[in-house]
């Protein structure tokens, strides 16, 4: 795949309603100056209000037009269910009348003794059996994979057009040795490469690959909590995470479908405007400012904007390694919640972390108070098992804690 050049989305007011205004103000020269600032900021709002509902408006019909899409592949499904792994009466019919095409040319080539157009035409009838075989495999996986239920939610509007198109047996054609499926509104031809292409499947190898080291990382962070191993180094999980799991091919199911079996609710798409909310800098970073004003991420429209711009392959300006860097934080993120762990004392890991021994405490308090060992280890800290108490230099100027410990002795 081409890499794409990231653009900066430009949405100044369509037709630039203000200029037009103050254009058509100046040509009338009936109005004092005040009279057209007011007008001028008038219509501006008015413009801006237009262009807001205009754009709404279209997102409602492109919804419209993706669930027509989607029922449409559908019921293509169900009637490649009913056929049982055959190509139906549609592609028969198509297939037969050309057949009957190459028969008369090899009967022609029969009379005239044309030896080599009676070889050049057995060549295209078998290649004709040949793209039936495919075109049939290529459907029957359509139809498993929907029924499977193994399809991406990451699937752009397009893929989903193409794959409503090719499994409709109406639209299909054969031209050049092999089907293809003309789109019934603007006559395009997409070819069985472009529908398998459409078919994009959830990754499961990815994903529980992922699971098993987010796991990983939970049994690293408990021996971390007990006193024993590293602490969770954030830039080199989040590298690995990148580097390991999140390719060009597999970016859009890992964002929207349920890449850590945690729920439909909580893919990272779903997560991703609160997590945006903690690190408004990529506001900036993108530069999208849809309502014009000149401040990124400053209303909700160009909140939505930077969400599809990370997200959606065919926005303008996404950025395949942006869009990883962006996952692979997120994911960094909630492999350090899986490290640290939830407490019953709903402490957070940044709180815990700062805890402390109180003068006397022991090791089991300690950890039922939220402690962690590792933290204390870095200090020099340790348990004695003898005095059952915590040890560190820090701690002879604490006047407290000597005086309990030579009430011990």
């Amino acid at each position: 795949m081409a890499k794409k050049t990231r653009e900066t989305l430009d949405f100044s007011v369509s037709g630039d309603p203000l200029q037009s205004y103050m254009d058509a103000k100046y040509a009338s020269q009936n109005n004092g100056i005040w009279d057209i600032a007011s007008d001028a900021v008038s219509g501006l709002a008015s413009g801006i209000m237009a262009n807001k509902e205009s754009m709404r408006l279209e997102e409602e019909d492109n919804k419209k037009i993706l669930e027509a899409h989607e029922d449409q592949f559908t019921q293509n499904i169900e009637k490649i269910n009913d056929q049982l792994g055959g190509l139906g009466e549609e592609y028969m019919s198509v297939a037969t009348n050309e057949a009957k095409v190459m028969q008369e040319e090899y009967m022609e080539a029969v009379r005239a003794g044309d030896k080599e157009a009676q070889s050049r035409i057995k060549m295209k009838l078998q290649g004709l059996a040949t793209a039936s075989g495919s075109l049939k495999e290529s459907l029957n996986i359509a139809a498993e994979l929907k029924n499977d239920g193994l399809l991406s939610k990451g699937r752009t509007e397009e893929e989903i057009k193409i794959a409503s198109i090719c499994t409709n047996p109406a639209n299909g054609v054969f031209q050049d040795g092999a089907y293809g499926f003309k789109d019934p509104e603007t006559g395009k031809i997409y070819t069985q490469e472009d529908l398998d292409n459409s078919l994009g499947q959830i990754d499961e190898v990815a994903s529980k690959a992922y699971l098993d080291y987010e796991m990983g990382q939970n049994e690293s962070g408990m021996n971390y909590v007990n006193g024993t191993g590293p602490d969770f180094d954030f830039n080199r999980i989040k590298t690995s995470i990148g580097d390991n799991f999140i390719k060009e091919d597999n970016i859009m199911s890992i964002m929207h479908d349920d890449f850590r079996k945690s729920g439909e609710s909580n893919t990272f798409k779903n997560d991703l405007s609160g997590y945006l909310e903690q690190m408004p800098d990529y506001y900036k970073t993108f530069n999208i400012d849809v309502d014009g004003d000149g401040i990124p991420g400053n209303s909700e429209e160009d909140k939505a904007a930077l969400v599809k711009a990370i997200t959606d392959k065919t926005d303008t300006n996404y950025d395949f390694k942006m869009s990883k860097n962006i996952v692979a934080d997120y994911l960094a993120r909630q492999s350090e919640e899986k490290f640290y762990g939830s407490h019953p004392t709903g402490k957070s890991a940044t709180e815990r972390k700062a805890m402390r021994p109180l003068p006397g405490e022991n090791q089991k308090t300690f950890l039922a108070r939220g402690g962690i060992l590792g933290e204390l280890a870095k200090e020099g800290t340790v348990y004695n098992e003898e005095t059952m108490t915590f040890e560190n230099i820090a701690y002879d100027s604490d006047v407290a804690f000597q005086k309990w410990k030579n009430s011990k002795k």
